[in-house]
This record gives C-alpha cells, sequence and structure tokens, in this order.
C-alpha cells in the first residue's frame, strides 16, 4: 500500500474511534497487545494500564490492525516472552471460511460467510453448551472483520488450560480419535451423549433418507432405535459413514489460535485494516443468526470517492447494495466499499499521488 492511500485510511479509522470506543478486554492493565500498519502486527509488546489510555493511542495513531493477548501478564511489554510471566488465558476460537466457488480467497460474500456462521454456530450449539457445559451467557461472539468470527468462552474452568489441554479440546471438537469398534461395542442411541449420539443420530437420518442404499434398511433403524450395532458394523457401508458423518460434524477452528497461548487476536470493536469492517462484538450468542457482517459491520458512510482500480472486481453486496463486476480503470463507489477495495490492495485514490 502507498504512503498516500495508508495516511487516507488512518484519518478515517482515527475518525472512527473519535466517535467509538473498542470493546476493552477484562483486566487490560495484564494484556499485550500489538499493532500493524503494514502487516496484521508490524509491533507488540505494548502496554496500557487504563481503557482510556488505549483509546486515546488509537485516536492519536489510526492503526489498521489492533489485537490483543488472550493470555494475562504480570509484565505484559517485557522481552522476550518468558519474562512477561503468564498466569492465566483465555479460551478462543477462530472460525474462518476459504474456498468459495464464486471469488477468489481475497474476497467474501454471503455464502461463505453464511457458512463461517453455521461453523460458528454448530460450535456453540453442538460442543460448547452440550458437551463443555458453557452458559449462552459466558459466551461471547464477534465478527472477525474479514472471513469469519471469534467466540470467547468467558467461563473460569476453562481460562488457565495449558497448551496439551487445548489440543486435545481442538481433537474432541474434529472427532480425532474416535473409534468406530468401541461405538459399536457401547451400543449408542439417538439421544446419547456427545459424538456417539451424534453419529448414531446421522447414520440413522441417512438411512432414513435413502442416502445409504441398503436392502435392511427397516431392521438397521430398529437396531439403532435399540442402540444394536453388531450387525450394522458388518456392512459394506458402515466404517465409510462412519467417517463421513464425523467430518459433517467436526468443526471448523483454527487449531492453532485455540492452541498457541500467546496468541494475539483481533479486538473487538476495532477496524479490519484489509476490509474497513469493524470487529463487531454481538450482544448476545442468540442474535448471531440475524447478523450481516457486510451491511452491520460497516463504519464508512455513504459519500461517494474515486478510486483507481489496479485489476477488474467482481460482483460484490456490501452495505445492502450490489455493485457490478468492475473493469474499467476509474470508479465512484461509496466510501465504504471504496475502503474495502483499497484495503484488499487492489484500488488507490484517484487523481495526483
Amino acid at each position: 500500500m502507498e504512503a498516500r492511500e495508508m495516511e487516507f485510511l488512518k484519518r478515517e479509522f482515527a475518525h472512527y474511534y473519535e466517535r467509538n470506543e473498542p470493546d476493552y478486554p477484562l483486566m487490560i492493565e495484564s494484556r499485550e497487545f500489538g499493532f500493524g500498519f503494514e502487516k496484521k502486527i508490524d509491533f507488540r509488546h505494548k502496554r496500557f494500564n487504563t481503557n482510556e489510555e488505549l483509546h486515546k493511542y488509537l485516536i492519536t495513531n489510526g492503526p489498521l490492525f489492533c489485537s490483543y493477548s488472550i493470555a494475562y501478564y504480570t509484565a505484559p511489554e517485557a522481552k522476550p516472552m518468558s519474562n512477561k510471566m503468564m498466569f492465566n488465558i483465555d479460551l478462543v476460537f477462530d472460525i474462518d471460511v476459504h474456498g468459495c466457488p464464486r471469488h477468489s480467497d481475497k474476497y467474501v460474500c454471503d455464502e461463505c460467510l453464511g457458512r463461517a456462521k453455521e461453523d460458528a454456530l454448530k460450535l456453540i450449539e453442538e460442543f460448547l453448551v452440550p458437551d463443555f457445559g458453557v452458559s449462552k451467557k459466558d459466551i461471547s461472539v464477534n465478527f472477525s472483520g474479514n472471513r469469519g468470527y471469534h467466540i470467547h468462552v468467558n467461563d473460569d474452568r476453562y481460562r488457565g488450560l495449558k497448551g496439551k489441554e487445548r489440543e486435545e479440546i481442538v481433537s474432541f471438537l474434529n472427532g480425532i480419535g474416535l473409534d468406530a469398534g468401541i461405538f459399536c461395542e457401547e451400543g449408542p442411541r439417538v439421544d446419547s451423549p456427545a459424538w456417539f449420539g451424534r453419529i448414531a443420530k446421522c447414520i440413522k437420518e441417512r438411512l432414513e433418507r435413502g442416502e445409504i442404499k441398503t436392502s435392511k434398511r427397516e431392521e438397521y433403524l430398529d437396531n439403532i432405535e435399540r442402540g444394536i450395532w453388531s450387525n450394522i458394523r458388518e456392512s459394506t457401508w458402515f466404517y465409510r459413514e462412519f467417517e463421513e458423518c464425523r467430518k459433517r460434524f467436526s468443526t471448523n477452528v483454527d487449531a492453532q489460535v485455540t492452541t498457541d497461548v500467546s496468541r494475539l487476536i483481533r479486538l473487538p470493536g476495532t477496524i479490519h485494516g484489509e476490509t474497513g469492517l469493524v470487529a463487531k462484538r454481538l450482544r448476545s450468542v442468540d442474535d448471531l443468526g440475524g447478523f450481516d457482517p457486510l451491511k452491520d459491520a460497516i463504519f464508512a458512510g455513504e459519500e461517494e470517492i474515486e478510486i483507481e482500480l489496479l485489476e477488474g472486481i467482481p460482483q460484490m453486496s456490501i452495505g445492502g447494495r450490489t455493485f457490478d463486476e468492475i473493469n474499467n480503470k476509474n470508479a465512484h463507489l461509496p466510501k465504504y466499499y471504496a475502503i474495502y477495495l483499497i484495503g484488499k490492495g487492489v484500488a488507490k485514490l484517484a487523481g495526483r499521488s
């Protein structure tokens, strides 16, 4: 990004922070902060003793990226990491989507962000609440500002878990190590807890829909109702369907974010410099279903500005409007869309450099 565009974004972001405060983390004085202009994190090891100090920094500098530690430290500004003296760690999950057939990974759309929302809801409603016993009131969700969502577990039982324990959580969420033989020996039914119930229900529903081809459909359905799997496991399709159901229920969490205890993550309520979208925190988990990040996370207005495009732009829906594919060199676009394209590195301000 050239200096002119950098200064433009910094100025727009600073104006946003003049009118809005971020969602300050618990015990801000114990958190390490990192900021980015050219990259997501150009420098870290920053400490703020009060919310006011952080807010003033955002207004004064207008950083393109603001991240904070999931860990709590006695000396968050210290170097190297071992001198920070970690004493607690939040449990956080990051869900992103990639590989949308409608566009390159440079962009997002309602389809891929809808998949990210489904994955976030699955994590919460299929795992965190029933399997981990976390109350919805102890779960906070925020849009990442780009490709997905961050889910924070605010339950003291899960704070302080070390890397190995977090790896076990990620493995559980993906059904790693799930044994089909033990599954059959335990004789689960569709109302059995956790993974065994999920697999039993999945296989039952696939039989009911005719997705599993067998002449013994009714017999197998009756056996599943009674928790009898001895004859089902002898079928040619069982192990294949078992694995298919495991994959279907696996969560799309970024393992590194959850397991890396020294990780910095986007501060909710701050702007993502690559999109100009706010990493907006939802008031409750129940608000996730109706949240539209390409509309609800916009901070800039409808005022049109002229930009010079550096490459062709695919059709995109943002701000409640659908913009056609753009192939001409210059375009007048609403500021929020212009900021998005500048942040993506596919446009710059028109006119003299």
